[in-house]
């Protein structure tokens, strides 16, 4: 199903295509290993509208292109320009919110089919979607305490549904690197597949789910997703103060300088 993008020659990004019952965005920014810049993040909520009007597609694919990344996040060059102060990274994390929250509320079952790095908002994608395959390859990180800024607490709740409140600590507190296996153990994604096997098992799966009856995955997803959320929506408000008191500290542009110097940062707790 080709994009006004592809119409007129210009790379999509990310791009959308449909085949029978499988939708497919892919995210495609290979050369910088898919992380994705303010406008494809932007992109993803209409592209998921074009999904969820059309009646044919029964499950949805989210994979990185190029086969060895999924996403390596937010594109962090952009920062100093579109998120240096308060209420710019305020607007640019809800963008970020309403990408995976489109994701989330798709009707049909969404599958990350994860290679290579899965970091930052790529974890974000990811965490958005129902069920997550990963390559044997494939590793998982969260470095917003290296680079000085807070993850979207919307986020937080659904890194919360898929792990434990110290499981997730753990991945805030030391921005580590944990690799397909770990992450299985903990719940962070569902199937660890080696990687020549990666194309084949999400064809099977995506066969599989396409097989069965749409209505009863849609209500099924449905409840789910609702009996999964709190009685009481949480008072976000000290978290989002707290994101502020973030992005106007010294320590956030001495994260993003020493990211894009390829350094370690020196904080200072100001």
């Amino acid at each position: 199903m080709p994009t006004a993008s592809q119409q007129t020659g210009a790379p999509a990004n990310p791009l959308l295509s449909v085949n029978g019952p499988v939708a497919e965005l892919l995210l495609n920014a290979e050369d910088r290993k898919n992380a994705l810049p303010l406008a494809a993040w932007q992109r993803i909520p209409d592209l998921m509208e074009t999904v969820r009007k059309d009646p044919a597609v029964r499950v949805c694919i989210v994979r990185g292109a190029g086969g060895k990344s999924f996403c390596a996040g937010a594109d962090i060059s952009e920062f100093e320009a579109i998120r240096a102060t308060s209420d710019a990274a305020q607007r640019y994390d809800d963008i970020n919110v309403a990408a995976f929250q489109s994701l989330k509320t798709l009707p049909v079952p969404v599958i990350a089919a994860i290679h290579g790095p899965c970091l930052g908002g790529g974890l974000g994608l990811a965490l958005a979607c129902d069920i997550r395959i990963a390559a044997r390859s494939s590793f998982f990180s969260i470095p917003a305490a290296r680079l000085g800024l807070a993850y979207p607490p919307e986020a937080l709740s659904d890194l919360l549904e898929a792990v434990s409140v110290s499981n997730a600590k753990r991945l805030l507190f030391t921005a580590d690197r944990v690799p397909a296996d770990e992450a299985l153990t903990m719940g962070l994604i569902n199937e660890v597949v080696e990687d020549a096997g990666m194309d084949s098992r999400i064809a099977a799966m995506c066969e599989r789910i396409a097989a069965n009856a749409p209505l009863s995955l849609k209500a099924a997803k449905h409840a789910l997703d609702h009996l999964a959320r709190p009685a009481k929506a949480a008072d976000l408000s000290v978290a989002q103060t707290n994101a502020r008191i973030c992005v106007n500290s010294e320590d956030y542009r001495e994260g993003c300088k020493a990211f894009l110097e390829k350094r370690t940062p020196q904080f200072n707790g100001i």
